[in-house]
């Protein structure tokens, strides 16, 4: 039995749910968004969105953001009271960091999972922002992701890599608009990589959904970077009709089904010519439903509810 009734019928109304975030990175706030609009105007919930610590008492919290208790360390005195039920989440269903939650929302696909209060959530895409855009250009569209590492041990890697695709972007035989975010934004035709110093693990401006979404929309191949425990850009070009060009390791194998790709080798030329023949032989549309088919925001929302339906024995 959990410490408390885990019966609809002492609510007697609405589950009052609480989305909480204690960063203001673009991830925490898409995610804030995207949770709102999957359990918003239904009749069963009443959802808030506050910043940091709650005020009040809530049926339900969801904590947006990875493992926030932890990696923030929050003070869960001034969360478990203020509400009935806890929901953390996080990359992995195989994370070993039980916390104090009652649900655990896990994101990358998984055979296994460690506990039992582990739900697998699939990620989602913002559709009213990710499209393919109606603006035409003559030459390949090339988005390039920001310089990270995760790990020490990565920062020679993602060096390499970022290298790598600079070096094959200016041996293009076929022109290309590039865009290239960087401390500084977006910048456009840049021809050499930003690599910050070696105690900065990466170097990126925050910039809005709304505004950054312009450049997605725009963008007829995806290029990463470095690697990604839960990354969203491929799915999101992928959404506006892009195609990812990458090495096998930037994303997460079991996620690699989820958007169009093509692989190249550490040590084979990324060759702009041949992925322009296969992007002329499918059209946007065709790439976005790869997308819609795993991250289409119905299924998100429709697991979403059910979970929040199951922890209350709706």
């Amino acid at each position: 039995m959990n410490k408390y009734s885990t019966t609809y019928d002492i609510y007697k109304s609405m589950i009052n749910i609480c989305l909480t975030k204690f960063t203001n990175d673009p991830w925490s706030k898409i995610m804030m968004e995207g949770f709102s609009l999957a359990l918003k105007n239904n009749k069963d919930f009443n959802v808030e969105q506050i910043f940091e610590y709650p005020k009040k008492k809530y049926d339900l919290i969801i904590l947006i953001g990875i493992r926030s208790i932890i990696k923030r360390n929050l003070d869960i005195n001034k969360i478990l009271p203020f509400c009935s039920k806890l929901i953390d989440m996080g990359d992995s269903a195989l994370d070993e960091r039980r916390n104090y939650e009652d649900a655990y929302i896990y994101f990358i696909p998984s055979d296994k999972k460690l506990y039992n209060h582990y739900h697998y959530l699939p990620k989602f895409i913002l559709e009213d922002y990710l499209y393919p855009s109606e603006e035409k250009s003559k030459n390949l569209s090339v988005y390039v992701d920001h310089f990270k590492y995760q790990t020490k041990k990565e920062r020679q890697i993602s060096i390499n890599a970022i290298n790598k695709i600079f070096t094959d972007i200016k041996k293009s035989d076929i022109p290309l608009n590039t865009f290239y975010h960087t401390s500084n934004g977006i910048e456009t035709n840049r021809m050499t990589p930003e690599i910050p110093e070696e105690n900065i693990p990466q170097c990126a401006k925050f910039i809005s959904f709304e505004e950054i979404s312009k450049f997605y929309r725009k963008s007829d191949i995806f290029l990463p970077t470095h690697r990604e425990t839960q990354g969203m850009v491929a799915q999101e070009i992928g959404a506006c009709g892009g195609i990812t060009v990458l090495q096998d390791w930037m994303y997460p194998q079991n996620t690699h089904h989820q958007f169009p790709l093509i692989y190249y080798k550490e040590n084979q030329k990324i060759d702009f010519s041949f992925i322009k023949k296969i992007i002329d032989k499918r059209t946007k549309n065709e790439f976005r439903n790869i997308v819609l088919k795993y991250c289409g925001f119905e299924n998100f929302k429709i697991e979403l509810q059910k979970l929040v339906r199951l922890l209350f024995n709706l």
